[in-house]
């Protein structure tokens, strides 16, 4: 007994280096159910990442206004140890002028490893409504998870499909949230993607 509580403590810098990381929860030896560099499991049946995602950014593939066949790319680089397999990615328009509609069934999903190479994932794509805004929110789940250990560096990259770019010019803000594997996943925001549209009239 004595060993376990000497191990969890031992974790409990580690958990509290990321800028999104479970800082405002109060971890103590006796919430621990498991903790591992494998994986993070409270009492209460929460799972938690140990090393976050790092959201690099995104960028659209038509940055003109109201135009067809756009892709918006979400690049996350993927720690070697998660400590969790990333189960779901959710991204929700935060910013902008107008809302942008886009289709579930055409989101492409890889891990791209540094020499260029790409591993498509098998991906399920909803797009559910929010109780604060009009604009949805779109929920990417991998089938099976993103495996926790990242031996290769990749990165994973998640493409969009609007059904149109927005009709006004300006910068647009999407929210990127991650979440763990597990029945009560503790999600981390990451950060924002910023894309910027033109009126190419003027």
């Amino acid at each position: 007994m004595r060993k376990k509580v000497m191990t969890a403590i031992a974790l409990l810098p580690i958990l509290a280096l990321p800028v999104f990381a479970v800082s405002n929860q109060n971890f103590t030896s006796s919430n621990f159910l498991t903790s591992s560099a494998e994986a993070v499991q409270l009492r209460d049946g929460k799972t938690y990442f140990v090393q976050l995602p790092l959201f690099l950014g995104a960028e659209t593939t038509i940055n003109r206004i109201y135009s067809w066949n756009a892709t918006y790319y979400f690049a996350i680089a993927l720690p070697q140890n998660m400590g969790e397999p990333l189960q779901k990615l959710e991204i929700s328009q935060t910013e902008g002028f107008d809302k942008v509609d886009f289709y579930s069934n055409e989101t492409i999903a890889y891990l791209q490893s540094p020499s260029g190479d790409r591993v498509t994932i098998s991906s399920k794509t909803e797009i559910l409504p929010r109780q604060d805004s009009d604009r949805p929110k779109i929920t990417i789940t991998f089938d099976p998870p993103i495996p926790a250990s990242n031996e290769l560096n990749s990165k994973l990259v998640v493409g969009l499909r609007p059904v149109r770019n927005p009709r006004y010019d300006g910068v647009y803000l999407f929210g990127v949230t991650a979440f763990p594997q597990g029945d009560r996943p503790n999600s981390q925001f990451l950060g924002y993607g910023r894309l910027s549209f033109y009126d190419l009239r003027y």
